[in-house]
């Protein structure tokens, strides 16, 4: 029986303590070395075992600074891809997503480490000026990013987030379909956790302590 070693050892037995505790994060380990770890899927929040490193990535954020894999870097980042002209998913999530932030800020520790990116993957229509109307109605917190298509492409490949733009003769009128999911990403720029609709923001936010305990004993020397 191969033995664990002891700093991952601790983090199972922590994890195990939480599970008992909130009902949450029932893992399921798998082994390869391309695939990601799976878990038993829970309603809230999937974490992943092993996060996936995230590689470099080029886009604009809706003051037309670069938003790269740094801007990642030393923050955990809640991501989600849609287009301002999304007449459902995108508002309804936009609004969870701002409550989720309300949230987490009453806490002791606040939230200063913490960022909520809305990639638009339609920059056709999305302008970094439209961008940034957008998301100030939503939440004025929320980073609003686009980019070119490759670029676009290039994240949400690794984050296996999908998205089609509709073929229409009509140029400003068309219909984008992508992923309903928010992506989390630690503060060491790797993929972390998924959430599905529906968003239940208590839940979530407990969950996000944990993680974030988690993550903390990972780091020990």
């Amino acid at each position: 029986m191969r033995l664990l070693p002891f700093k991952f050892s601790l983090i199972v037995a922590f994890v195990l303590v939480i599970t008992f505790l909130t009902g949450g994060f029932l893992f399921l380990f798998s082994e390869g070395d391309d695939s990601y770890p799976r878990l038993i899927p829970d309603q809230t929040m999937a974490v992943f075992v092993g996060p996936k490193p995230l590689k470099e990535f080029v886009l604009i954020d809706q003051n037309s600074d670069t938003f790269d894999l740094s801007s990642l870097k030393g923050k955990w980042s809640f991501l989600f891809f849609g287009f301002t002209h999304c007449p459902d998913i995108c508002p309804s999530t936009l609004v969870s997503l701002s409550k989720l932030r309300e949230q987490i800020t009453k806490g002791i520790n606040g939230t200063k480490n913490v960022q909520f990116v809305f990639i638009s993957v339609d920059p056709k229509r999305d302008t970094v000026i439209t961008l940034k109307q957008y998301t100030n109605y939503f939440d004025p917190s929320i980073i609003g990013v686009t980019g070119t298509e490759l670029e676009l492409r290039n994240l949400t490949q690794q984050l296996d987030a999908k998205f089609e733009v509709e073929s229409a003769p009509d140029k400003n009128s068309y219909q984008v379909y992508h992923t309903s999911a928010v992506f989390l990403i630690n503060p060491q720029g790797q993929y972390t956790a998924l959430l599905t609709p529906p968003f239940d923001i208590s839940p979530i936010s407990r969950r996000f302590t944990i993680l974030k305990k988690i993550d903390a004993i990972k780091s020990l020397p």
